[in-house]
């Protein structure tokens, strides 16, 4: 077993907006956190959360985990293979803990971890069973000059702005296409003739507020860069080979944040040298060489009937 770290830059494509469920009158904010300056004043700073990009990793690697057992629709017939519900939030959600009066079954996790190896790199909770991952998703800092004092020095370009100097508010409106006289066709008459006349307001017809609003999103610019970590624990030749093909088809669909359905999120994954973290014999670690081979898949094909038998065991 073996630890490993990578460090490393994201490049935003499109400017990001990763919000934090606050609101300035219309205007959409990023999530903030505060960082101590060297003169220990104290500073927000925008911050993607490690939890939003650790959840794409698992749907990602889950995903092409399923479609390489067979799962999900084949084209070429036509047909859908499933899994079970429970099996399904399992892999992409992380299941949920439920109140049982039973003993842990531990032959059955341990089986699970071994043959399933993206559970034992993401965890998750089954039952009345916790399994912890060895997965460690770093937050998306953005290297700035609020932040590079705690940034690795190789990663801080040269120059770098404030961090509100890559902020900016986007201006959005969505209109009310009642009024859109090439699709008001589409209305009912009785209810097109009672709009036009002012007789009903459009409230009242569908108990629905107009449609017609403008508002703001806060994002960070395009060109912004983060500083991003992982950290690997304990993983065994399959397990880290999962993550890496795990990140590379990531890194083909990388977004990031919300409003991705209107060009928002797009990111490039610049992947740094692998560290190999040894406390026995290399206490600084050692890189590595990350090309992909072929354990995983080959572990997959070989174990396809076994996996699949415990995926349809899940409840």
């Amino acid at each position: 077993m073996r630890t490993y770290l990578f460090e490393g830059k994201v490049i935003a494509l499109s400017s990001i907006h990763h919000g934090g469920g606050e609101h300035n009158s219309i205007i959409s904010q990023l999530r903030r956190e505060k960082f101590i300056q060297p003169d220990y004043s104290v500073e927000d700073v925008p911050v993607i959360s490690g939890n939003a990009v650790r959840g794409v990793l698992r749907d990602v690697g889950m995903f092409m985990f399923l479609k390489s057992l067979g799962y999900g629709v084949n084209y070429a017939t036509g047909e859908v293979k499933g899994l079970p519900l429970p099996a399904f939030y399992f892999l992409f959600s992380g299941g949920s803990l439920v109140s049982k009066d039973v003993g842990i079954n531990v032959e059955y996790i341990r089986k699970m971890r071994e043959y399933i190896p993206l559970i034992s790199i993401f965890g998750g909770a089954i039952g009345n069973v916790i399994i912890p991952g060895k997965l460690r998703v770093g937050k998306l800092i953005p290297i700035c000059q609020e932040t590079k004092h705690l940034i690795p020095e190789r990663l801080v370009p040269e120059k770098v702005g404030s961090i509100w100097d890559y902020c900016q508010q986007e201006f959005y409106t969505r209109r009310d296409d009642e009024k859109n006289d090439n699709v008001r066709e589409m209305i009912a008459p009785e209810h097109t003739q009672k709009l036009l006349l002012g007789e009903m307001t459009k409230k009242e017809v569908t108990g629905a507020t107009p449609q017609q609003m403008m508002y703001y999103v806060e994002s960070l610019a395009a060109g912004t860069q983060f500083y991003w970590k992982i950290l690997l624990e304990d993983a065994n030749d399959i397990e880290f080979e999962a993550l890496l093909l795990t990140l590379v088809e990531f890194s083909k669909i990388s977004k990031v944040g919300g409003k991705s359905n209107i060009g928002l999120g797009e990111i490039a994954v610049r992947f740094d040298k692998w560290i190999e973290i040894d406390s026995r014999v290399h206490l600084e670690g050692k890189e590595l060489d990350t090309t992909v081979g072929k354990k995983y898949e080959e572990f997959i094909i070989k174990n396809k009937e076994e996996i699949k038998n415990i995926l349809e065991s899940i409840q």
